[in-house]
């Protein structure tokens, strides 16, 4: 660090200036100096680290780094001109380059590409030219911005409506809020975002959720009836059905009553565009979409205690989202919402080996038939994750995923790398394992030198192959 001065100051006794020069044989000094504001990442994006020094002077024969809370744990390295990821924490690699633009003016700056959660947080800057080094922090704010607010009834209960707001993929924590129609605030919220709202209270109550690091917000209302009218309610719960299956999405009306004279539609995201439609005790097929022409019924074995359901044949990808029940009786009207997921468990993981390269050996590892996007992750023996180095997905015709990661094995010690794919809504996993050629291992007391594929279903071996 910078030669420094201490002095001591006894009672009533001043201390003189003193200018230091140089201690003899010392290089040439420098700040580190670093964004005086906390830097804001949307969360999947990239972003960048910048720092520079003052005076400014050349950084390219000068070690760059930039850690965490530990020296050793880098985020990137930068020394004799080149990278450096000995030192680097795994889940930076493949993830980070270094901005040199104006390298030689002595500003630099490290790019993060599709910034995740765990990069939140502060960092360092480390620059060090022979002897001399300094260093100055930073800070990164990670912010993502989730799904639209969904307000749903629960239900009446004795001291009045209860009313939940629900949202997912926020980051920080957002705040939540409630508010009336005239705009007044409540604070009358839980944890998990519910309202009690008295019978009297009817009218529209909207539930907003703030990202307060990027100051956007989502809204959401809902109309409480009056305490004359009837309640419509959905399913609490995302309703998941494997596509190519049967599904039923369920509604009902609160209290109890018959809806044999009702008019009862569902629809997506416009009324007119008709899922199913019910009226005047029959079938109305004139709004109802091409696509579930032939696929949707009536579910009524309980209709006249108010309980209804359509039924959708052969679910197909598009099927997927957000559904709307409808209740219409004379002029009361009462809708709930409710969620469809639709899976599909694909085919893979499959690995192979494109070849060896000058910095280790690449591996791929593909998948197709998923829906939604599956989750793919590698890892080594230990089960220890490894990033990947790149992933690229396409659809088909059908809406269907096909996925691709690729990795670059640097450690020849790692002789076992495993690649998994697992549907996010259902959490069913697909393992395969690859031993790496020329590395000697053993399986069931049978010499693996060679190639060894391993496929597993959470968890159970399946297939094994040995080339």
């Amino acid at each position: 660090m910078k030669d420094s001065l201490l002095c001591v100051f006894p009672a009533l006794t001043l201390c003189p200036s003193v200018f230091l020069t140089p201690m003899s044989g010392s290089t040439e000094e420098f700040f580190v100096i670093g964004p005086s504001d906390p830097i804001v990442a949307v969360l999947g994006g990239d972003t960048v680290l910048p720092c520079r020094v003052s005076p400014p002077i050349s950084a390219e024969d000068m070690e760059l780094r930039w850690f965490r809370s530990k020296f050793s744990e880098a985020v990137f390295i930068y020394q004799n001109r080149v990278e450096r990821n000995e030192e680097q924490i795994a889940r930076y690699v493949g993830r980070t380059s270094l901005v040199r633009d104006f390298l030689a003016q002595g500003e630099a700056a490290v790019r993060i590409q599709k910034v995740q959660v765990s990069d939140n947080g502060l960092y360092t800057c480390f620059f060090r030219k022979g002897g001399f080094y300094e260093e100055a922090s930073l800070e990164l704010k990670v912010a993502g911005v989730g799904s639209a607010p969904q307000v749903r009834i629960t239900g009446p209960e004795e001291d009045g409506v209860r009313v939940v707001c629900t949202s997912s993929g926020w980051f920080p924590k957002p705040q939540v809020q409630w508010r009336d129609l005239s705009g007044e605030k409540s604070l009358a919220f839980s944890e998990t975002h519910t309202q009690d709202a008295e019978d009297s209270s009817a009218g529209n109550v909207t539930c907003s959720v703030l990202n307060t690091v990027l100051g956007q917000e989502k809204a959401m209302a809902i109309f409480i009836p009056g305490q004359h009218s009837f309640l419509v309610i959905g399913p609490s719960e995302p309703i998941v059905a494997m596509l190519g299956a049967d599904t039923v999405l369920p509604c009902r009306v609160s209290p109890a009553m018959s809806v044999e004279n009702m008019e009862i539609r569902w629809f997506h995201s416009q009324f007119s565009d008709a899922v199913y439609v019910y009226q005047n005790g029959m079938e109305q097929a004139g709004e109802q979409l091409v696509d579930f022409k032939g696929r949707a019924e009536l579910v009524k074995d309980y209709i006249t205690e108010g309980r209804v359901a359509v039924r959708i044949h052969s679910l197909r990808v598009s099927d997927n989202g957000m559904y709307k029940c409808f209740f219409k009786k004379g002029s009361d009207l009462e809708e709930a919402l409710l969620e469809l997921k639709v899976i599909s468990l694909g085919s893979g993981p499959h690995i192979f080996m494109v070849g060896p390269e000058d910095e280790g050996i690449r591996l791929k590892c593909t998948g197709k038939g998923w829906f939604p996007q599956p989750e793919i992750q590698w890892a080594d023996a230990k089960g220890e994750k490894i990033p990947s180095l790149s992933e690229d997905e396409t659809q088909d015709n059908d809406g269907l995923f096909q996925i691709e990661a690729s990795l670059l094995v640097r450690d020849s010690s790692k002789t076992e790398v495993s690649c998994s794919m697992k549907n996010p809504f259902f959490g069913q996993e697909q393992v395969e394992t690859i031993f790496i050629p020329g590395q000697c291992c053993s399986f069931g007391g049978q010499d693996r030198s060679k190639e060894g594929i391993f496929r597993t279903w959470n968890g159970l071996d399946l297939l094994g192959v040995c080339f």
